[in-house]
């Protein structure tokens, strides 16, 4: 693969003669990356008009991978963090905030085991708050939903081309990936805007979002929705729906 191909030709150019002196044996620092490839691929989130894979990934290493790796540790978490930023080019997924990897030590492990769990890291925001961590596992939906009554339709071209049931007492629209409908828009938020079903009905919350939410083109706060009732978040469309 030339993704990996380029990682180990800069890790090499950046370590020069260490590298092959130093990972004869034991971890490879490309199993690293080809296995951040594949998480990537296994935990990507189906989007409003985008694919959304994580941009975090916390590697687990054995204390004797570790301590061979600590002296290139900043080397290979930029070049690792590179593979996330290429492999998502590559393959046009979207990443909700910048690639980051963390690296971590588990006694329990055996020389040349490690885990890779992926995770969810969002952006800096304008409000200096940390950045949000959620599992990329916390995304799939949960197995049991209640009844569905209602639901939202993407228009394109005056057409409804996706369906999203509001299958949860709360739904969450906005810009994360880990939205339950993850509007790519540049004009969404990151939680733009909510569905909540009460008394059978289904209330419109705008969530304090930048460029606001409108239904039928008027702004709103919040708002009942009705059969047709379109909703705009930037240029995106989306009706409501009975079912």
């Amino acid at each position: 693969m030339g993704i990996l191909s380029e990682f180990e030709r800069r890790l090499e150019g950046v370590i020069e003669g260490i590298f092959t002196k130093a990972f004869r044996t034991g971890l490879q620092p490309v199993e690293l990356a080809n296995r951040i490839l594949r998480e990537m691929e296994a935990n990507k989130t189906i989007g409003v008009r985008e694919v959304w894979v994580p941009n975090g990934f916390v590697l687990t290493l054995s204390p004797a991978d570790r301590e061979r790796f600590s002296h290139i540790e900043k080397s290979l978490r930029r070049e690792l963090e590179q593979v996330v930023k290429e492999g998502a080019a590559e393959r046009g997924w979207g990443l909700v905030g910048p690639p980051q990897v963390q690296f971590e030590t588990n006694e329990s492990l055996k020389e040349g085991e490690f885990n890779c769990e992926p995770v969810l890291v969002e952006g800096p925001t304008t409000s200096g708050r940390a950045p949000v961590v959620t599992p990329a596992a916390a995304t799939a939906p949960a197995q049991k939903e209640p009844q569905v009554n209602g639901e939202l339709v993407l228009i394109e071209n005056g057409k409804g081309s996706k369906s999203f049931p509001l299958a949860k007492d709360r739904v969450l629209i906005g810009r994360l990936a880990e939205s339950d409908i993850v509007v790519s828009d540049p004009a969404a938020s990151r939680q733009h805007a909510e569905v909540r079903r009460q008394d059978g009905k289904f209330l419109l919350s705008d969530l304090g979002s930048t460029n606001g939410t409108k239904v039928n083109e008027e702004a709103i706060g919040e708002h009942t929705l009705e059969e047709g009732d379109r909703i705009t978040i930037g240029r995106t469309i989306l009706e409501f729906r009975r079912r």
